[in-house]
């Protein structure tokens, strides 16, 4: 345990010391603190369990470049256990209280061994799987199950997609360049006219609506160039932005296309009028596209059985069930 202390030492971090008024995790809920308003709490039985301690070893926050130095096994009696990285274990106990700052009340969560305090920081109700020490971003416990992501999962060839048009990146893709991610965190990202660019990847996370999500962030030089989040239902690629118009998709996955049988309308047969429904969202999105005005829009659904050639949706389908109509070829 004496290794965080050590760890904190080297990265210059202050904390506010801890008030008189402190509560052992026991007795928590019989303390009351008054204030000008109530903070975000939470109680011994939330924070039991499993949490990472982790600091960077970068000049970049934690959320960016975090490094594990061991894990803490929080329990329901207000007793924790921590074991460093060699296996070594110490105990002690945790303590709840409540800091006043500029006004504010923050619950403050500290872990001690005996008399020395060694973690404190601030919980947040709308970050409620990390904890930050003091009020710096440089070290902090997060719970086990939030930061499970290795940069081994990433590593291998992806597909760098944009939207071919005004609908999201899932819905009509086209290629626009090629990221290789390597075992030793560094990456090179080529465009389609050759230009390449190389640098350093951080696997990190970022918190959205109170959820952890795992975050890679591509570093040229100091400049952070872009950043891409993991969503476990979609295992095959890595979302840039929020705005669902970019994402990387593993090559593997980009290669297996899968085609539609030209039923945009979605009424059971394929004829002209699907022709009619594909140009009609390309051509006019707000009315026809996925979520356009007109009643008769196209659905996602429908831009799926669109897709006959696996590419995302385009002129090409329209032109491809044409020739279907008429004989010159399968779908």
């Amino acid at each position: 345990m004496k290794n965080i202390v050590t760890i904190m030492a080297a990265l210059g971090i202050m904390f506010t010391s801890v008030p008189v008024s402190t509560a052992y995790a026991a007795d928590a809920a019989q303390t009351s603190v008054v204030s000008e308003a109530s903070p975000a709490t939470t109680d011994i039985e939330h924070l039991a369990g499993q949490w990472k301690y982790q600091a960077s070893d970068t000049d970049l926050y934690v959320s960016i470049s975090p490094t594990d130095y061991g894990t803490f096994d929080i329990n329901k009696d207000g007793t924790y256990t921590f074991t460093d990285n060699n296996g070594k274990k110490t105990s002690g106990t945790v303590k709840f209280s409540v800091e006043t700052i500029g006004g504010t009340p923050f619950q403050c969560i500290s872990l001690y061994e005996g008399q020395e305090r060694m973690f404190g920081g601030y919980y947040h109700s709308d970050d409620p799987d990390i904890i930050y020490h003091g009020n710096n971003h440089f070290s902090r416990i997060i719970r086990k199950e939030a930061a499970e992501a290795k940069m081994s999962d990433f590593v291998g060839s992806w597909k760098y997609q944009e939207s071919n048009g005004n609908s999201t990146v899932d819905v009509s893709a086209k290629d626009a360049g090629s990221m290789e991610i390597n075992a030793d965190g560094t990456y090179k990202f080529t465009k389609n006219d050759g230009v390449a660019e190389t640098g350093k990847v951080y696997l990190g996370d970022e918190t959205i609506g109170g959820t952890v999500l795992t975050t890679l962030r591509f570093y040229n030089g100091s400049e952070q160039k872009f950043s891409a989040t993991y969503l476990s239902e979609r295992p095959d690629e890595l979302h840039i932005g929020n705005g669902g118009m970019m994402r990387l998709v593993k090559e593997s996955a980009a290669a297996a296309k899968v085609k539609g049988n030209g039923d945009a309308n979605c009424d059971g047969n394929t004829d002209m009028s699907d022709v009619v429904l594909i140009m009609q969202a390309l051509s006019n999105p707000n009315k026809y596209g996925t979520e356009g005005t007109a009643a008769e829009h196209i659905t996602a659904a429908g831009v799926k059985n669109g897709d006959v050639d696996g590419d995302g949706l385009t002129v090409n389908d329209a032109l491809q069930i044409q020739k279907y109509l008429l004989g010159e070829l399968s779908l």
